[in-house]
């Protein structure tokens, strides 16, 4: 299999961007994105609504149950809408990779150097929107399946909604039911639809990143002194590749914080329930626990990548011939080791730096969330109060 395309790669990102709202190189917004936004934000909202009104330690419980779900929704608000404001930075950088990418497929030999990681990511990006479009069908439609098993089994409609919301008018007609459904529905794919794009085009643009730093080091490694005058170009050129990473530390550093701050809290309340909830709710836990895992993980993954490509250029300076070189080539390798020692991040808002160290981290907090949750929660002595 060939190395895909650079529009082949982005094609359901620029699609996702357009459903949205947000048209790429374009400045305007369409008038769907308010209204999408509008809707996830009034599910939200009566999440909250719903949550808060059921405060007590009788639902403790039951409200855990609720908080995962309530998390993703207010996560996909605020990482569209840091996304959105950052959305000429991400038309920009987009056109940047584009042009190294382009010509990347031009050189044979640079083609194979990363033809495996573009395969990997094109394979990636596919099973991960049909995966989470799956899953929220599943989700939205569920209530519709037990609506219809529950009147023909007991001949009595009760009225079912894909999430536990509050509002100040009641669901049990069929008319604000289904206006409530409608609703949900809407709210429950957009929801999707902003966190799987995100993340894909944080997937996409960390994954060229890597490659351009990896063809650099490529570059280098093989340099002696008969092709030592190239190394003012691959200065340049690593100076210009730091920009882009730089870039895109920018463009998702608020995300990643809410990433893992909201990531937590999810893991915490989804350990509670898999070890108190009920048999029959474990499916639907395991689920849904194993999604968010995932996601964590990949993020980590590809600021791992970012990390240790951008060190590479420093150890393939050092591998290089530079003892055949002149006084001033040895200059420039040297100058290249030590901007290489301070390697590329990506960061939580400079919080934490998103690696394989912030993955185990966000564990560590999740269980120590867990572990106090535990000790707080105890159904005998609310069950006799």
């Amino acid at each position: 299999m060939d190395i895909p395309e650079f529009d082949e790669i982005f094609r359901q990102i620029k699609i996702n961007f357009w459903l949205m709202g947000i048209i790429f190189d374009q400045h305007g917004i369409a008038l769907r994105y308010y209204i999408f936004l509008l809707a996830i934000t009034i599910i939200a909202v009566a999440e909250i609504a719903f949550f808060f009104s059921s405060i007590s330690a009788e639902n403790f419980l039951e409200l855990t149950q609720l908080a995962p779900c309530t998390c993703i929704g207010w996560l996909s608000i605020i990482k569209i809408i840091f996304i959105t404001s950052s959305r000429q930075k991400i038309f920009d950088l987009t056109r940047c990779l584009k042009q190294l990418y382009d010509e990347m497929l031009s050189d044979s030999k640079k083609r194979e150097i990363v033809k495996r990681d573009f395969i990997f990511l094109k394979f990636l990006l596919k099973y991960f929107f049909i995966l989470n479009s799956i899953l929220i069908i599943v989700y939205n439609f569920a209530p519709l399946l037990l609506m219809f098993y529950h009147y023909y089994t007991k001949n009595v409609i009760v009225y079912r909604l894909p999430y536990a919301v509050l509002f100040p008018f009641s669901t049990d007609s069929w008319y604000t039911w289904l206006l409530i459904y409608f609703l949900s529905m809407i709210a429950g794919f957009t929801c999707i639809l902003y966190v799987t794009t995100v993340d894909a085009l944080y997937y996409i643009m960390t994954s060229h990143t890597c490659a351009q730093f990896a063809l650099l080091s490529e570059e280098i490694q093989y340099l002696d002194k008969n092709t030592s005058h190239c190394l003012s170009g691959i200065v340049k050129k690593h100076q210009y590749i730091l920009k882009l990473s730089q870039d895109l530390e920018e463009i998702f550093r608020a995300p990643n914080l809410f990433n893992v701050l909201v990531g937590s809290i999810e893991i915490c309340a989804l350990g509670f329930n898999l070890t108190m909830g009920q048999w029959a709710q474990i499916p639907g836990v395991v689920l849904f626990l194993l999604s968010i895992l995932y996601q964590i993980l990949m993020i980590s993954v590809f600021g791992e990548n970012l990390i240790r490509e951008s060190r590479k250029v420093g150890e393939a300076a050092f591998l290089c011939k530079w003892y055949d070189m002149d006084k001033m080539a040895k200059k420039i390798i040297f100058l290249l080791i030590l901007r290489s020692n301070k390697p590329q991040k990506l960061t939580a808002y400079k919080f934490s730096v998103i690696s394989y160290q912030s993955f185990t981290k966000i564990i560590s907090t999740s269980w120590s969330y867990f572990t106090i949750l535990r000790t707080v929660y105890n159904p005998s002595e609310i069950k006799k109060e």
